[in-house]
């Protein structure tokens, strides 16, 4: 009797995870398998700080270290071809020491006049747009990625394990596909000083004045994205910045917490496609930020390089960047990062043939057409098994009643990129 009850029982069982991955294959599988897995070649002459672990659980090896990309929509640069590059507008570091479960996050500001290898003296946010041309519709381009982490190896010797790369477009559908967000706004928000360059904008160097007034707002995509992203419109500065973003999380995790939303994962799931890239595979993003949402967001070691890290400052033709104070840069990322003395700062120019594999030296500031790098995408297969343990490790850890997709954690992935807080982690 025991017998043919536990021969039933595993039926069950079997009949439950064949369901799921069967469900989650055609339903999600296409979605997620071009949004995990994307690896990019490293830089010739490159060491793999990965070849090390021995492919260990991202969560019991050693320290790791994870590149976040954040690129706006803004076409500053066309090519010879007519095609558009993209800047990288958010250049963040996660360190993540599992032995300790410490977590760092440092913020490179994007205005970071260093050496791009191969390129000579730019603005770190240019790295990703000559790394590689963005072609059609598509944001998101191997050749910047290479190039982004390859500048923030070489210049401040920093081994980045993983990359992710995020386009402000998918926060903006994935708000209008949940049906906005309610918030009461405590006081105006004027910016006049807003960039224009998420929509519509035909002028990506233009500014815009941003008005939201205050009382409880109704804010759509665009509208939540502006609330957020902000820097000059609040009477305490970051302060209230980070009050802002608190509200429309809390607004996010109301929706996202609806049983409605359900039905919603498909199309949530498809925003998310074309605006979120990552090297990791989707079980090691799901037990990142699982790990993540159980740290303390207060205990997270947060460092911004702006004053007294660096200096801003006008070029001869009169453009602005910002200089780093290599003084007190090293000893903060050799600290953070546990680089002893490989913590370097070599922000000068070089006139060498440094390269990354598929970009081509150049000593023009003009972006050139480069080869894309090519994508290893994840098997389909593969994917939709792993989404099927996903949902069977939610399911019995007790996580949120809709994670059984890793759709939650996809989703923390996007908003700490885009809020550039680790408040985000917490939705």
């Amino acid at each position: 009797m025991w017998a043919r009850v536990l021969v039933a029982v595993f039926g069950v069982i079997l009949l439950l995870v064949g369901g799921a991955a069967g469900y989650l294959y055609f339903t999600f599988s296409p979605s997620v398998n071009n949004i995990v897995g994307q690896q990019v070649q490293r830089a010739r002459g490159e060491e793999d700080p990965n070849a090390s672990r021995n492919g260990a659980d991202i969560l019991s090896g050693p320290r790791i270290n994870i590149l976040l990309l954040g690129s706006d929509t803004d076409e500053k640069f066309t090519n010879a071809d007519g095609s558009h590059s993209y800047l990288a507008q958010t250049d963040i570091v996660v360190t993540i020491d599992p032995a300790t479960k410490s977590v760092g996050m440092l913020s490179i500001p994007r205005d970071f006049y260093i050496n791009v290898p191969g390129y000579g003296m730019h603005k770190l946010d240019e790295a990703y747009a000559l790394g590689g041309v963005a072609s059609g519709n598509a944001d998101y381009s191997p050749g910047g990625v290479a190039l982004s982490r390859y500048t923030i190896e070489q210049d401040f010797g920093i081994p980045i394990n993983y990359y992710a790369w995020i386009g402000l477009t998918g926060f903006v559908q994935v708000i209008n596909t949940v049906g906005g967000v309610d918030v009461d706004v405590t006081h105006p928000i004027t910016d006049d000083n807003y960039p224009d360059d998420v929509g519509n904008s035909k002028d990506p160097y233009g500014y815009m004045r941003l008005y939201i007034p205050p009382g409880p707002q109704h804010l759509d995509g665009i509208t939540a994205l502006e609330y957020v992203r902000s820097r000059h419109a609040d009477l305490v500065g970051d302060f209230g910045r980070s009050a802002r973003q608190q509200q429309v999380l809390s607004a996010l995790k109301t929706k996202l917490n609806n049983p409605d939303i359900i039905g919603k994962l498909p199309t949530i799931a498809n925003d998310l496609n074309g605006y979120v890239k990552t090297d990791m595979q989707l079980s090691d993003v799901f037990k990142l930020m699982n790990f993540a949402r159980s740290i303390n967001p207060n205990s997270i070691n947060k460092v911004i390089l702006d004053a007294p890290y660096s200096s801003t400052g006008t070029l001869p033709g009169g453009e602005s960047v910002v200089f780093p104070n290599c003084a007190k840069i090293v000893p903060v990322i050799s600290k953070m990062f546990d680089l002893g003395s490989k913590a370097a700062c070599n922000i000068q120019g070089s006139t060498g043939n440094t390269s990354v594999a598929g970009v081509s030296p150049a000593s023009s500031p003009q972006v050139a057409p480069v080869a894309e790098i090519p994508q290893v995408s994840s098997d389909s297969l593969q994917t939709a098994s792993q989404l099927a343990s996903m949902s069977m490790m939610s399911l019995f850890a007790g996580g949120d009643q809709y994670d059984f997709s890793g759709i939650h954690s996809l989703l923390d992935l996007l908003l700490l990129t885009v809020f550039e807080a680790p408040q985000a982690l917490q939705v």
